[in-house]
């Protein structure tokens, strides 16, 4: 489905029956990550799903896979970092194009104040499913955002993505966005994590003298394909 049809300042029941609707059944994935252990909804079975879309489809239409339902190796860096990051108790985090929120909810279990946000209703059906199912509703909220043109009202501490970067259209429009809610203190921080085969390079040229950027990368292997694999967690602060 391509809008929002369901409340989600629901219960977690109702928000589970409306999953289970939608997917065909759900189960809880464990996921521990620098001592913080959550429970993240995934869809129960996605061969399954893919073929039904693939039924649904029209002749000639491209099929939307439902790349927000999977946790990509990044986004487990980027939760490792916000489980080990200097942000103060009670400190404003945003996290964009969220997917299942596993950094947010990794913040919020810090004591942050996590506002997790996407554009896609089923991503933030199972954001909002997962705040619940790890009891930490006191702390995060899930808003649909759409940071091509959105305006939010706040300002955050630390603005964080996780393979926000595929479409080279969004640079300028999430450079905006970025500078628009950003907090105005020389400790604020973008963090932004991708697999190292998509570089970016768009963005990060247009952040070139805006912003002072570190890299770390860290390299894994795929546990499908045995392939030597590296995210890259790229860190930016304003350069005054």
């Amino acid at each position: 489905m391509s809008a929002k049809d369901f409340e989600l300042n629901q219960p977690l029941e109702a928000l589970v029956a409306e999953a289970e609707r939608r997917f065909g059944g759900i189960v809880y994935e464990e996921v521990s990550i620098a001592g913080v252990t959550l429970q993240i909804p995934q869809i129960k079975d996605m061969p399954r799903y893919l073929d039904r879309l693939v039924g649904k489809t029209r002749p000639g239409d491209s099929v939307e896979l439902p790349l927000w339902a999977k946790m990509w190796p990044s986004c487990l860096m980027l939760g490792m970092f916000m489980a080990r990051c200097p942000l103060p108790e009670g400190a404003r985090v945003l996290e964009v194009g969220a997917g299942v929120g596993v950094s947010g909810l990794v913040a919020a279990s810090r004591g942050l104040k996590v506002t997790v946000s996407d554009v896609e209703p089923d991503a933030l059906l199972f954001s909002r499913i997962g705040v619940l199912k790890n009891g930490l509703e006191a702390n995060v909220e899930v808003v649909d955002c759409d940071f091509t043109k959105a305006e939010l009202p706040n300002r955050f501490d630390m603005i964080i993505g996780c393979e926000i970067l595929y479409q080279d259209h969004v640079y300028e429009p999430l450079h905006a966005f970025l500078e628009r809610h950003l907090a105005e203190t020389p400790e604020a921080e973008i963090v932004i994590a991708l697999d190292s085969v998509r570089k970016g390079q768009g963005f990060f040229r247009r952040a070139e003298g805006r912003y002072r950027m570190m890299k770390q990368e860290f390299p894994y292997k795929d546990e499908e394909t045995g392939q030597e694999r590296a995210s890259v967690l790229y860190r930016l602060r304003r350069t005054s």
